[in-house]
């Protein structure tokens, strides 16, 4: 029995490769909610008292500060992230 010759056109053979690619990258969806992934506890950064210092006076010296100790904290808690 004589095989079948038939030529495919290049616009199907494009459009075949395409969907091999595709289906090598598609993944399929999960029915279970993805597992939130549990994230570590950053470490407080190590801050100078010296960078504290002119960090504080760097608020004092943009006017929108508040008293001494206000711009000290302040300072504390910019520069440590919290």
């Amino acid at each position: 029995m004589p095989k079948n010759n038939k030529k495919t056109s290049p616009a199907k053979k494009i459009v075949s490769a395409a969907k091999r690619v595709v289906a090598k990258t598609v993944t399929e969806v999960r029915n279970t909610p993805i597992p939130k992934i549990a994230k570590k506890a950053a470490a407080p950064r190590l801050v100078t008292h010296d960078a504290i210092a002119k960090r504080a006076y760097e608020i004092h010296a943009s006017g929108t500060g508040g008293s001494e100790t206000d711009n000290w904290y302040r300072a504390e808690r910019e520069l440590r992230g919290l």
